[in-house]
């Protein structure tokens, strides 16, 4: 097995590179914070005997400051105090061990199956009975009684009875639920409801009796046993003093604590405020203060509580038109911050309401900062790691067995050998495949081929069968994680949070493979896929560094009982802060007020406290906010921001830094023929290699700038494969199938039964056709076995139906003799200064009918057979310029350059679009207005005018004072490859 990196990651971050460090002393914070205030003030009174005090904190950040603030206090060696966040202080009294989501997941699901006799797979259960176990844990943490909640209440008479114990307030909530409920009047949904609503108590009862005869617990759970443990005096607590510092919103677990420990006069509470909202009765922020400090006074102390009015704080609310914008518009504004030398660094934060944009500010750090410091979790569903497995479950789905061989669809392969870890493990070869798999066009990609590295061979494996494709990504994760190691510092720095994103999905998935071997629950493939990317999509990679050195970032849960001098938060949006929407819950929120368990309600005030404590001792704050209005986000500043705009007592500035995107008209591009465009196309002249084909000189014609960025500035479309054949693959196709079944007569004459023996050899035809396949489209060497399938099979018909028919036109004009057929020929145009112009092409079909010369071009696409004259053939950006006959022309002029034959020459062209036209006709003709006809029965009737024209328009290219300019008429850009590059 591979080695990894133990526990969660600590990282430091220096603008573009991570690195990390270990710092023995930190400088000392210059604002005298609550939290310093409240150490200072815990000291004095305790002095030495803080040692057998417990210290009780919302979370580990603040208790790692007050370890710091103590340490700088002492002035001799005494033993640190206790230390815990509440989660932990629970832990540290409780007997039962904490189960993880999962395995608790996988316990609810079986007993549910059981209780409610159905046959729901596991996927289809996963979500909604994570929304059971966050009920369940809010239940026991708020002491509910379990049996009154899951009781079928519909009679009114019984909840007057049954809840003397509530009050009338929660009494009225639970009727106010129920009264919809008549059972003569039963929906379909409030019979289900009711069906599973009076089975939920047996399943948690089944579920905690379950856990708990395994010393198991889920966190609610383990709270409640606690609570029951210490009234009953059957655990103990060993401590002088338990002090509990800036706590908010108390469960009633919690609140029982606090009540059990205050009668035992073993606990002192602090809280953490504002009179400014605390005084307000209808401000939400000090909804659960006010209870608080009723309940559990807070001992005298020197700290200060109305800093919001004292301060006068610099406030100002920054709109932007982007959620990234934010990150950019962050690094502005911390670097101002860093110009005031009175600061530390560790005095500014960086608040992201919204954990997505993490990356974007990481690498939005100007290079001022030394230090970063990241405390909070990132998505695991958008790290590389995630898109690898997602890629390679798809690549699975897509494996085939062809015969004896396994095959992949090509877009999951190239994907995957496109991915930056495969691509890292081994870059040669996975291009060396990749440009194999582009340049032979296989849509299905045999594993034979993906041979060649270890990793990359057992990534294209297929696993048919759960427990191998667990063991199968475990394998891929440790191989890319150790090829990732490397002795290479930088590069080993750099991969560190890539390997700690491989190390947590690799635990996950391992964990969710011990379990289904633990709980014998069988599930199908697809459902392990199912199952697995949920997990993914809820799971966090937790990020922690030492926060007492460096620039803070972190969430806004994080910053509970931490004060900061300059802050910048992110995402002051609507439903980013407070996040708003439905609760995931089960329990109807009537019942969750009747039985005082949580609401919306509640978590509005939390996020509200969360807000003002953040800003109550700051100087300078940044409140930044997104204006970009899609899908779920509405563009809207939080509620919040309005609160301090028209009810707090900050001067409030607002502004909008805007950036100038707006899409300009696109100017005209003209590239200038310089010395280098001009010693390109000298490489077109006399005895150089590169020769003007009949195909470019059109380009030309239509567009010069297209003509330019193919054939002088060399841009190529990027490869890609084809599932379905292009045009110019079908006219290939064709071409070159023609060819061969028509080689084999070149010289000698074809008559009417020679080609009706062709048409009748159908196996000859569809031999030819496969040939032309497997060189052409799958480019694959002769002798291959090649398979056509899909689409192409009626492809591979279509061209049979085209050959016959072509068969049956030639009978028409038989006897003739064949030629040549796709020969090569080349001319040369002399020009101005000396030089002889190249120009070059291959004729589809040289034939000769009744002693003239046919020069024939096979077109798939449209060919009209008239043309005005020979100066249109010409006309640059003409809509309907010939483009047939000008090329046909052309090769009559290659033909009569290299036989010099007296023959008459004549230009044709085979349209496959009109091969099945009864007025079938294949000669060029001249046709101007409604005039008759004149067909061109020799070309050299025309021949000096269109080398006069031919030679005027290579003087054109070739002129140093006429750039290449774009087409005027758009038209020509719908199908141009670089219509992006003009914006057009």
């Amino acid at each position: 097995m591979a080695c990894f990196s133990q526990g969660i990651l600590k990282l430091y971050f220096r603008t573009g590179t991570l690195r990390a460090i270990k710092l023995d002393l930190y400088p000392t914070l210059y604002m005298n914070s609550f939290l310093q205030q409240i150490t200072k003030e815990l000291y004095s009174k305790y002095k030495n005997e803080l040692s057998d005090c417990i210290l009780v904190f919302p979370n580990r950040r603040a208790g790692l400051f007050f370890s710091k603030y103590l340490n700088e206090l002492v002035t001799k060696p005494i033993w640190a105090p206790r230390v815990f966040t509440i989660s932990e202080f629970f832990k540290s009294l409780s007997k039962l061990q904490i189960e993880d989501n999962l395995g608790l997941l996988f316990r609810l699901y079986k007993i549910y199956v059981k209780r409610m006799k159905v046959s729901e797979s596991f996927d289809e259960f996963y979500h909604w009975g994570e929304m059971l176990l966050g009920d369940f844990d809010d239940l026991d943490k708020y002491r509910v009684h379990a049996e009154h909640l899951f009781k079928n209440l519909a009679d009114e008479k019984e909840i007057e009875n049954l809840f003397d114990y509530l009050t009338d307030e929660q009494v009225e909530a639970i009727q106010a639920f129920w009264s919809s409920f008549k059972p003569e009047k039963y929906s379909e949904h409030q019979k289900e409801f009711v069906n599973l609503w009076e089975n939920l108590f047996a399943i948690y009862a089944d579920l905690r009796e379950e856990l708990k005869s395994e010393n198991l617990a889920y966190e609610g759970m383990a709270s409640r046993a606690l609570l029951d443990g210490l009234e009953s005096g059957e655990i103990q607590l060993q401590a002088k003093k338990v002090i509990f510092v800036g706590f908010n919103a108390l469960n009633r677990c919690e609140i029982d604590l606090f009540e059990f420990l205050k009668r035992k006069d073993l606990a002192e509470f602090y809280w953490d405020y504002d009179e400014s909202y605390l005084q307000n009765p209808y401000h939400e922020a000090g909804l659960f203060l006010r209870d608080n400090i009723k309940r559990f006074p807070t001992p005298k102390t020197e700290v200060s509580f109305s800093n919001i009015k004292q301060n006068n704080a610099k406030v100002e609310f920054v709109s932007l038109s982007s959620e990234v914008g934010q990150a950019k518009y962050a690094h502005s504004v911390v670097q101002e911050f860093c110009k005031d030398s009175e600061v530390a660094p560790e005095e500014t934060a960086i608040v992201l309401a919204d954990e997505e944009l993490l990356l974007p500010v990481l690498h939005s750090i100007p290079e001022v900062i030394d230090n970063v410091n990241v405390t909070m979790g990132y998505p695991a569903k958008n790290t590389p790691v995630a898109s690898l497995l997602r890629l390679v479950i798809d690549l699975q789905k897509s494996a085939r067995k062809n015969g004896n061989e396994i095959e992949f669809h090509h877009k999951e392969v190239l994907a995957l050998l496109n991915h930056q870890y495969l691509n890292s493990v081994n870059p040669d070869l996975a291009h060396e495949l990749t440009q194999d798999i582009l340049t032979t066009n296989k849509i299905k990609v045999p594993r034979s081929l993906l041979l060649g590295d270890e990793v990359i061979e057992k990534l294209f494996s297929p696993v048919k069968d759960v427990n191998q494709f667990a063991l199968y990504l475990l394998n891929l994760l440790q191989n890319v994680y150790q090829r990732l190691e490397t002795k290479d510092e930088d590069k080993s720095l750099v991969d560190k949070i890539e390997q700690e994103y491989i190390y947590h999905l690799f635990l996950a998935i391992k964990r969710l493979k011990s379990l289904l071997d633990q709980h014998q629950i069988e599930v199908k493939q697809d459902t392990f896929f199912k199952i697995l990317e949920k997990m993914i999509q809820s799971l966090s990679i937790p990020f922690e560094g030492e926060p007492l050195a460096g620039l803070q970032v972190m969430g806004i849960l994080e910053t509970r009982l931490l004060d900061f001098k300059k802050l910048v938060v992110l995402s002051m949006n609507e439903g980013k802060l407070p996040k708003t929407g439905t609760a995931n819950s089960f329990i109807p929120y009537h019942l969750r007020k009747g039985f005082g368990m949580p609401t919306i309600d509640h978590q509005d005030a939390i996020f509200a406290y969360y807000f003002y404590r953040l800003i109550q001792r700051a100087d300078d704050i940044k409140l930044l906010y997104s204006t970009q209005s899609d899908g779920i986000r509405t563009g809207e500043m939080s509620r919040f921001l309005y609160q301090l705009k028209y009810e707090s007592e900050f001067s409030i500035t607002e502004s909008s830094p805007g950036y100038d995107i707006s899409l300009k008209e696109a100017k005209p591009i003209s590239i200038e023929k310089n010395d280098r465009i001009l010693n390109r196309l000298a490489e077109y002249c006399g005895d150089q290699f590169r020769s003007f084909s009949p195909s470019a000189l059109n380009t030309y014609l239509t567009c010069s700038l297209s003509f330019y960025f193919k054939y002088i500035a060399g841009l190529k479309e990027p490869d890609q494969v084809l599932e379905e054949i292009d045009p110019p693959t079908f006219g290939n196709l064709f071409h070159n199938t023609l060819e061969d079944l028509y080689k084999p007569y070149v010289g000698k004459v074809l008559e009417k039964e020679d080609l009706e023996h062709i048409r009748k050899n159908k196996p000859l035809i569809e031999e030819k056709l496969t040939t032309a396949f497997r060189e052409t489209y799958f480019q694959l060497p002769k002798g291959k076995e090649v398979q056509i399938s899909g689409r192409n099979l009626l492809i591979f018909d279509i061209l049979k139906k085209y050959i016959d028919r072509i068969l049956v036109l030639d009978q028409e004009y038989a006897p003739f003799k064949i030629l040549s057929l796709e020969d090569k020929y080349k001319i040369q145009v002399p020009i101005s200064g000396n030089r002889m112009v190249n120009v070059s092409g291959l004729i589809d079909r040289v034939d000769q009918v009744n002693g003239t010369i046919r020069i024939l071009d096979y077109k798939t696409g449209k060919a009209d057979l008239f043309f005005k004259d020979i100066e249109s053939l010409f006309e640059k950006e003409g809509k309907s310029r010939n483009k047939a006959a000008f090329q046909t022309f052309l090769y009559c002029l290659f033909y009569e350059d290299k036989w010099k034959t007296a023959e008459a020459i004549s230009p044709g062209v085979y349209s496959l679009k009109e091969f099945f036209s009864k007025k079938f006709a294949c000669m060029l003709a001249k046709k101007e207005g409604r005039s008759k006809p004149e067909p061109v029965n020799d070309y050299r009737v025309y021949k000096k005018e269109f080398l006069d024209a031919l030679t005027l328009m290579f003087e054109e290219i070739f002129n140093p004072e006429i750039p290449f300019e774009q087409v005027e008429n758009e038209d020509a850009c719908r199908t141009c490859l670089y219509a992006e590059i003009c914006h057009r």
